[in-house]
């Protein structure tokens, strides 16, 4: 069963940094996930609120900011907000990396077409995940060879009776661990790669049995 470092080894260093996804390599990984959004200078970077302020104090959008004056920002023991560029040149296919794409209506497009150019060729080990249909249908429109992940966090999705119809086109379904009980009742674990996130310390020993693929954690050595 995969363990995939949520926003990387976040537990212990400020989540969705240079040091924290270093950190879960070396703690042998088999995937670290992250979260995309588009500087105003149209940088890809790694951040997952809509909001700096959680992280940096800093009151206003990712987006309304250019990728200099976003790394003038202290998210946590000196480290600044990475670009996806340092990213893959940090993991260089040491693990892999799954990418979600926050959908931003006025910027998602743009997002996804500047994010394949930059992963065109690490398609082996980098992949792409989001809740937004639109950004699963376009990235797949831009290169079908991607390895999507669809983010399932409602009941009703899971339960749909056309749900393996409608995403015939995704590799992963990523489920909050909350719907576990959904899952091993629709039997999607016998048919499917299915992630649960993010996971702390549940029991999940049926699942396995059943064929889960893998977990997505903020400390994945437990």
């Amino acid at each position: 069963m995969k363990r995939i470092a949520h926003r990387g080894l976040s537990k212990e260093y400020p989540e969705n940094t240079l040091l924290a996804f270093k950190k879960a390599i070396e703690a042998g990984a088999d995937g670290i996930e992250t979260d995309l959004r588009l500087s105003l200078d149209e940088e890809v970077i790694l951040f997952h609120d809509s909001n700096l302020k959680r992280i940096t104090g800093h009151d206003n959008t990712p987006e309304s900011l250019t990728l200099s004056n976003l790394k003038k920002l202290d998210v946590g023991e000196g480290e600044s907000i990475p670009s996806l560029d340092e990213l893959l040149q940090l993991a260089k296919g040491k693990t892999t990396l799954i990418l979600e794409i926050k959908y931003n209506p006025s910027t998602y497009k743009r997002l996804c077409e500047v994010t394949i150019k930059l992963i065109k060729d690490k398609l082996d080990w980098v992949e792409v995940s989001s809740f937004e249909d639109k950004v699963l249908r376009y990235m797949y429109q831009l290169n079908p060879k991607v390895k999507l992940h669809k983010l399932i966090d409602k009941a009703y999705t899971l339960k749909d009776k056309d749900l393996e119809t409608l995403y015939a086109y995704v590799s992963y379904f990523d489920v909050d661990v909350k719907l576990r009980d959904i899952v091993i009742g629709q039997g999607l674990l016998q048919r499917h790669k299915v992630i649960f996130w993010t996971v702390d310390k549940e029991d999940l020993s049926k699942e396995k049995e059943a064929g889960l693929y893998g977990i997505m954690k903020n400390d994945i050595r437990f």
